[in-house]
């Protein structure tokens, strides 16, 4: 009965936390990877804004236009960041699918802050100051619409 006993030790893992039966699947949580968004869509939203405000000042462009394309271009080179940073996960890499499904989010969220540029526009010209209330209030839109879609069909692992 002693030998089975210790052969068992011998085969088991030792108790420690190397012990693969310890290791838990590291799977980002909504509050790490929504940080981590909030992070990085920061500095997405510096080069978003002033883009945005270039087209619109110097381009002579509608402020919804300005803003559609300047988030579509931003959008599309943050599907990198979000790859393997934001939604980062341990089989991070180029997905096809996952871009794809990122510039469908992209057209979703960006179809959301032009609707509501457009109809503060509407509304009211984006003259001074309302220019960036306009832009901050289509930001809000697209930014919820964007984390939500990404975080739950996009990214989801």
């Amino acid at each position: 009965m002693a030998g089975t006993i210790a052969n068992r030790k011998l085969m088991s893992w030792p108790e420690t936390e190397a012990s693969p039966m310890n290791k838990k699947l590291k799977v980002p949580s909504a509050r790490s990877s929504g940080l981590r968004y909030l992070v990085a869509n920061l500095c997405a939203l510096g080069v978003d804004y002033l883009l945005t405000l270039s087209l619109f000042h110097f381009a002579d462009a509608d402020l919804s236009f300005a803003a559609g394309v300047s988030f579509i271009l931003v959008g599309f080179l943050f599907y990198f960041v979000h790859e393997f940073w934001t939604f980062k996960s341990a089989d991070s890499r180029f997905s096809r699918q996952r871009l794809i499904g990122n510039l469908t989010v992209l057209l979703v969220a960006g179809a959301v802050r032009v609707l509501l540029i457009f109809v503060l526009e509407s509304w009211k010209a984006p003259i001074g100051i309302l220019a960036t209330i306009y832009f901050g209030i289509g930001v809000a839109g697209s930014f919820v619409t964007n984390f939500m879609l990404n975080r739950f069909f996009v990214f989801r692992r």
